[in-house]
Order: structure tokens, then C-alpha cells, then sequence
């Protein structure tokens, strides 16, 4: 079952303001995984447009973080000058994001954490230097790396650290032993990325770094069984949802998305929304089975040429809610609660599957859009049509024509909310 504790105290950090701001076109390291690889050109982003950007991005009344990241942030001469700038005009955090090369100097860290700089995530993808140098394509990384976090963890104790991981087919094996090399230096904070198919990672080493996650659930499993350890903060990203059986809360919130579709990849995927799926992101097609957005994508296609509308008022419309409180709050704290509260309802549910009640209709992007806009579809994606099922789904005699359910549900109360239906 998913941890509820752990589901809602990331919903409180989530809801912070987080305002990434990149300063280096270019990096001291030359990942063979790195989705980046072509758009780095050796150059640092202008003065007046990052500090533009940080104050900018700060929003009256929140709790706000900026994230000062590149490629390799911290190899921009500006970099303790942009912390200072972020904690002048009051960011609550300063946080970046580092493969640490540049961190092997006191002098360096110093005058970093002197600016203000509060958290640093570092980028370890193995347990030791074979493993490590060799993804990050650097000799003598992992040793002057992990000298300078222990340096920090001795000298600043009270900066954050948290450690970030690229995981790979190289690397997935030995993922539980790379979280517990790093618990025995006391961190307790890791962010574990899907490798993603970009930039060199998909280019020349495709077929080194991209694995099936069915055939190696067992190292993922046992790495999601270390984030019930006391003190342990585990996050994902970009991985499959249903990786996460039994440790749902794991799955990444998917507000994640409209930051990477809204910023990230906004020119890739405007045209295609606005012309209604008939020009194509540049990717679409080659690199679908291997991306966590290709939901995102396909579903678009899916719901843009179905032209059903439905008449809400005849029906019961299941949202997906915007956050699990506001599941709990609506539907109940578990399982139980959630299909009683389907049984009382009157009319025909929608968005529900057929072993929860379902009426054998679901929303499309037509019968809730407002405009053609990448926005409107991000917000109407992520709050209604982001519906996802359980791999023990592929029994169920009503697979193929069932529409799933919304990720939150699943978040929120497990992939066991669903049961299989084997005869009619």
C-alpha cells in the first residue's frame, strides 16, 4: 500500500515555487547518458537574462526555491554571484545541482555557502569509481566527488545534500547498493531519474543504457524498499508508474509534467497541439517506447479524433483530483472508503473502470476542452485524462477496452484498487 505520510508530506514540498534558472551551456563531465549533449555549446547564459529569470520567478506569498542549474552550473564564474542575487530578493531556498567536480576546493565552497547556497544535490550514478567514471566518462570523478561531499558533510553540516542518479541498464543492477553506499555517509535524500531518450544517451549508447524495467523490477523493488527506512526521502522521476506496486507514493507527482512540457519542451510540442496532432514533434515515432510522455502524446492523438461529447448532467464525472489530500478528502483514506462512495452515487460513473463500477465511458480531451492551446491540454491532461493501469491488468477480460484509471487514484490508494475481471 502507499504511504500516506510520505504521499502528502512530498504534496506540501511540491506545492512550493520552484523556479529553475540555467546559467552553463556546458559541463566539466562528458556523460555517456546525457540528454543535453546537443544543445551544449560551450557557452554561460547572459547576466541580465538570468537574474531576469530569478527575479522573475519569485512569487509573493509562497514558499519559494530556485534550483541554479546548466549543464554544470557551478563552472559559470557568476555562480556564487547568482546565489547571493537569489537569497537578496528573499528566496527561501538556493539549491543546485552538480556532478561536484567543481566543489574540490575550499575556497570554492566557502565562498558558495557563504553566498547563500543552502542545498546540493550531487550526481553519483555508481557505488565506486569503475562504475561511476566510466557513465560519466571522466577518470578520477568519483574519487574527487565523494571527497568533497564528505568535506561538506564534515565542515557545513548544516547544507543540505541529496544525491541524484541516472539509472541505466548499466547501473540498474547495482542501484539498491548505490542508495546504501551512500546511507552509510548519512545522506538520506535521493532523486532517481529513468534514463530518458535524448541528446548522446540515445544517440550512440542506445543500446548500452536503455533496459527493460519488467525484467529488472526486482532491483527497483528492492531500491523502493529502502524509502520505508526512518529518515529516508526517496523521490523518481520519469520512470513508468507501473514500476511502483506496493510503493505507489513513489510515482512522480504529474504536476512534474507541466513543468517539462510548459518550459522544457514547450517548442516541441506547441505546433502539435494547435495543429490537432497533424504536425509532429520531431521526436514522434522514434523514440515513443522508450519516453515517459508518451502517454502525453498518444493520448492526445487518441482523444483529438474521437468526437463524442457527453452530457455531464446525466453522469457522475470522476475526477482524478488535483492532489491525493484532495482525493482523501473527497473519496476516503483508503480503498474501502473510495468504493463505497462509488456505490452510493446515482447516476452512470465516467472515468471509472468496469471492476469499480464503470459505465463503459470516459472524457476525452473534446468533451473538456476550452481552446487549442498547450496549456489548456497540459492542465486538462494532467487533471483528467492522465489514467493509468496495473500490469496485472493484461488479465482482465475487459483490457482492451478499458480506459484506466487516474493516476492520483493509484497514487492514493494502489494499483490494488483494481481487480481483474477473468469471466463476464
Amino acid at each position: 500500500m502507499p504511504n500516506q505520510t510520505n504521499l502528502l508530506s512530498k504534496e506540501k514540498t511540491q506545492a512550493q515555487n520552484r523556479v529553475w534558472v540555467r546559467i552553463a551551456s556546458a559541463c566539466n563531465n562528458k556523460c555517456i547518458f546525457c540528454l543535453d549533449s546537443d544543445a551544449q555549446n560551450g557557452t554561460f547564459s547572459d547576466e541580465t537574462e538570468v537574474k531576469k529569470q530569478i527575479y522573475d520567478g519569485f512569487k509573493k506569498w509562497r514558499e519559494n526555491r530556485v534550483i541554479i542549474s546548466g549543464w554544470e552550473a557551478s563552472i559559470n564564474p557568476k555562480f556564487a554571484e547568482y546565489v547571493q542575487y537569489a537569497k537578496e530578493i528573499w528566496y527561501d531556498r538556493v539549491q543546485t545541482v552538480t556532478n561536484g567536480n567543481s566543489f574540490a576546493s575550499e575556497d570554492f565552497c566557502k565562498k558558495v555557502f557563504d553566498a547563500g547556497l543552502e542545498e546540493v544535490t550531487f550526481s553519483f550514478h555508481g557505488h565506486n569509481p569503475i562504475l561511476h567514471d566510466y557513465l560519466v566518462a571522466t577518470p578520477g570523478a568519483f574519487k574527487k566527488s565523494l571527497k568533497w561531499l564528505i568535506f561538506i558533510k564534515k565542515n557545513y553540516p548544516n547544507i543540505i545534500i541529496n544525491i541524484d542518479v541516472v539509472v541505466n541498464k548499466i547501473n540498474v543492477t547495482f542501484l539498491p547498493e548505490i542508495v546504501k553506499f551512500f546511507m552509510k555517509l548519512w545522506v538520506y535524500e535521493f532523486d532517481l531519474l529513468q534514463i530518458i531518450p535524448f541528446g548522446r544517451g540515445f544517440g550512440e549508447n542506445k543500446d548500452k543504457l536503455f533496459y527493460n524495467i519488467e525484467e529488472n523490477i526486482k532491483y527497483l523493488q528492492e531500491t523502493w524498499k529502502l524509502s520505508r527506512i526512518p529518515g529516508m526521502y526517496m523521490w523518481t522521476n520519469r520512470f513508468p508508474a507501473e514500476a511502483f506496486i506496493w510503493y505507489e507514493d513513489l510515482i512522480q507527482d504529474p504536476w512534474k509534467i507541466k513543468w517539462e512540457i510548459m518550459w522544457e519542451a514547450f517548442s516541441t510540442f506547441e505546433k502539435f497541439v494547435k495543429s490537432e496532432w497533424k504536425i509532429k514533434p520531431g521526436c514522434l515515432w522514434i523514440t515513443c517506447n522508450f519516453c515517459f510522455q508518451n502517454q502525453y502524446c498518444h493520448n492526445f492523438i487518441k482523444h483529438i479524433k474521437t468526437t463524442k461529447i457527453l452530457n455531464p448532467e446525466k453522469y457522475e464525472i470522476i475526477s482524478g483530483e488535483e492532489f491525493p489530500s484532495h482525493v482523501y478528502k473527497k473519496y476516503g483514506n483508503d480503498r474501502e472508503d473510495f468504493i463505497q462512495y462509488l456505490k452510493w452515487v446515482k447516476k452512470p460513473l465516467i472515468n471509472i473502470p468496469k471492476c469499480l463500477g464503470w459505465s463503459g465511458l470516459y472524457q476525452t480531451y473534446n468533451d473538456i476542452k476550452e481552446e487549442k492551446t498547450l496549456e489548456d491540454y497540459t492542465y486538462k491532461y494532467i487533471g483528467n485524462l492522465y489514467r493509468k493501469k496495473a500490469l496485472f491488468c493484461k488479465d482482465c477480460i475487459y483490457n482492451e477496452k478499458c480506459d484506466w484509471i487516474h493516476i492520483n487514484f493509484i497514487r492514493s490508494y494502489g494499483f490494488n484498487i483494481l481487480q481483474p475481471i477473468k469471466t463476464p
